[in-house]
């Protein structure tokens, strides 16, 4: 799955890891409670290694409001679990 950001340096294509046991594409796919984490994140296309670094920061910093949803919905998910059993 590819996936595209706007970002200070124009629209870029990222995608999530294809490596690792299961992958964060997997997991990004197939689990209702994955946080993914910085070193999650792919930038695809040629670009040099510190616009590379800059691009992540910005796509991870544009995720955290959502990232902090899905925590807290995790959490009130936990305390309604626990008060039901």
């Amino acid at each position: 799955m590819k996936l595209y950001a706007n970002t200070e340096h124009g629209q870029i294509e990222w995608r999530w890891k294809a490596t690792g046991d299961p992958s964060p594409a997997y997991k990004s796919l197939n689990y209702q409670w994955w946080i993914p984490n910085k070193s999650d994140i792919e930038i695809l296309g040629a670009i040099d290694k510190e616009t590379k670094q800059e691009i992540k920061n910005e796509v991870w910093d544009d995720m955290q409001e959502d990232i902090q949803y899905i925590k807290d919905l995790y959490k009130l998910h936990k305390q309604n679990k626990k008060r039901s059993a």
